[in-house]
């Protein structure tokens, strides 16, 4: 990495894979891509398990699809370790018979996986980035985040239910890793995260909400905000809440609507805002937790939840003194804790 003048641009390697002896280590390789034609697909290569109990051993893809309606079809298969391996050169990342590879400007992504699957290229239309700070930590682990492709146009194919389909569009991807595995009880009771948001010249990298209780609630956000393949400005003065809220089977409540705001001055100011047309995936993690995890987590942390979700957003901000005004259609996702 080279220091620029907000964060660090990028070399190859930092996109490789980061071995470590730690117990707990885990990386992730993430992408995401939605399709003129309404078809959209996200998911993971993984090293380790980032999930709680440690495995550093463990070797899977995680990869959800889904159609115009948000219908969804989900792969994960796990392989043996001598099935896999990952450059520390470079992004080249092999799990069974699955590929996921590139160079920060081009990236290729090959799976096949009961019925399911792509033949795709992600072409960067930004310059790739990594923070000047990890953005979060696990106890005292830092979780890393380097970010290749704010946004790639993306084309290739898509297999759904064995039928291939073409498909062109734009896409996102990013890498993390760390020495701990995730605990469920992150650094923020309320956060939506919408990475790679278009607005014509402009990609938004955006998230926000309100922080946990040893924090007082305080707002919590960020942004990320290229035009066209720059890196033009940052900002961590903005927060974000839902509104209109209903209940899930479970009684988790959602929104129906989020804004997401920053007050930063001649930097970023203004709002974005969303409203939920589909709630396309939906996790109620304290369901999973052992009688004392439950009791530790009402009492200490909250109830904690993820949504990812089909919008509709509407973007009114400045940057930089220049106004940036889009609306359009994505998903997100939130972790919420109530």
């Amino acid at each position: 990495m080279k220091k620029a003048q907000i964060g660090y641009t990028l070399e190859p390697r930092d996109d490789g894979m980061h071995p470590s002896n730690a117990p707990g280590w885990w990386e992730w390789w993430y992408f995401d891509a939605h399709f003129d034609n309404g078809y959209s697909l996200g998911g993971t290569f993984h090293f380790g398990s980032p999930r709680p109990p440690a495995n550093p051993d463990v070797r899977f893809i995680e990869i959800s699809l889904y159609d115009p309606e948000g219908n969804k079809r989900a792969v994960r298969k796990r392989y043996p370790k001598d099935k896999c391996q990952a450059s520390e050169e470079t992004c080249h990342v092999v799990i069974g018979p699955n590929l996921y590879e590139g160079d920060l400007k081009r990236y290729h992504l090959f799976f096949q996986e009961d019925g399911q699957g792509c033949d795709l290229v992600f072409d960067s239309v930004t310059d790739g980035f990594a923070p000047d700070a990890p953005t979060s930590k696990v106890g005292t682990a830092r979780v890393e985040w380097v970010v290749p492709q704010a946004r790639a146009s993306v084309h290739g194919t898509l297999t759904w239910d064995g039928r291939v389909v073409p498909v062109s569009g734009h896409g996102y991807h990013d890498h993390n890793w760390s020495d701990a595995p995730m605990s469920g009880a992150g650094d923020a009771a309320d956060l939506l995260a919408m990475m790679g948001l278009v607005a014509g010249d402009w990609t938004l990298l955006c998230s926000g909400g309100r922080n946990v209780r040893r924090r007082s609630h305080q707002p919590y956000g960020v942004m990320y905000a290229f035009k066209k393949e720059k890196l033009v400005a940052h900002s961590e003065k903005a927060g974000g809440s839902g509104g209109s809220f209903v209940k899930t089977e479970t009684g988790v409540e959602r929104p129906q609507t989020y804004r997401l705001w920053w007050n930063d001055p001649g930097i970023v100011e203004g709002a974005v805002d969303f409203t939920v047309k589909k709630v396309i995936d939906f996790m109620d993690l304290h369901s999973r937790f052992r009688p004392f995890q439950r009791w530790f987590a009402e009492n200490y942390v909250g109830r904690p939840a993820y949504f990812r979700y089909m919008v509709d957003y509407s973007v009114d901000i400045s940057i930089n003194g220049e106004k940036v005004q889009a609306t359009g259609s994505t998903w997100g996702e939130h972790h919420r804790f109530v």
